[in-house]
């Protein structure tokens, strides 16, 4: 057997390491509301007291990663980390230009052919969504949550711990780790991995584009809210009032 280069092996472990402390921020950033949403429903859910602790986690995790509180050594390096926003000393930071915008429509496209291809589905149970206030709370923190977690977790933290690799295998590891983990949601979701991988590549780009998540932050929040709007509701938001 011949042994691995140090080398290889040194990069491999950074690899891992930063793929799993992309992991462990998406689990801290979904966590919350994956557990407290299902109690909600069963306690108290006339009223969203678990949106409302959810927005307040999600808020003081966001505030540490982009390196509010102590450690104080850690604090530029959690900034740089999260690219929450743009690094005004680094040259072209914040541009917007014309790849800007093509990248943009690659995510709408992407989102579109999404729900043009999941809309077909019947109508929702929404029995374990008893209260109107707790229906309109899912139908908003759902989507949100995603995508200010999932951007901090995987085209913030994954994303930049891995481009001392290059461009190519941080975007690629990234779009591959975020594709898999919908697996999550079951076997299901498996013919639509190649889009989710498509569509993190797309934010990847953006990312590198702008210099911050905020931009991938508001697409990805809005792309799942046209999906639950369209996909799950069927257009239809009257479903979320209880009669």
């Amino acid at each position: 057997m011949i042994d691995e280069p140090s080398g290889d092996r040194d990069r491999n472990w950074a690899i891992a390491k930063g793929v799993a402390i992309g992991l462990g921020i998406a689990v801290l950033g979904i966590g919350p509301w994956a557990i407290l949403a299902p109690l909600n429903a069963r306690v108290r859910p006339d009223l969203p007291w678990a949106a409302a602790v959810t927005a307040l986690l999600l808020t003081l995790l966001a505030w540490w990663l982009a390196g509010g509180g102590p450690p104080r050594a850690s604090r530029d390096a959690r900034w740089r980390a999260l690219r929450l926003w743009p690094d005004k000393r680094t040259r072209d930071a914040g541009r917007w230009s014309a790849e800007t915008w093509m990248l943009i429509l690659a995510f709408a496209l992407l989102t579109a052919l999404w729900i043009a291809t999941t809309s077909r589905q019947p109508a929702p149970d929404l029995s374990e969504y008893p209260t109107t206030a707790f229906r309109i709370s899912a139908f908003v923190m759902t989507p949100l949550v995603a995508g200010v977690a999932e951007e901090m977790a995987y085209r913030g933290y994954m994303l930049s711990r891995l481009e001392r690799f290059g461009p190519h295998i941080a975007i690629g590891v990234t779009s591959l780790t975020f594709a898999a983990m919908h697996l999550v949601h079951g076997i299901g979701v498996l013919w639509l991995l190649p889009g989710f991988f498509a569509v993190s590549v797309v934010y990847c780009l953006l990312v590198r584009r702008t210099g911050s998540i905020l931009p991938a932050m508001i697409l990805h929040t809005l792309g799942d809210a046209a999906y639950l709007y369209f996909s799950v509701l069927g257009g239809d938001l009257g479903l979320l009032v209880v009669r």
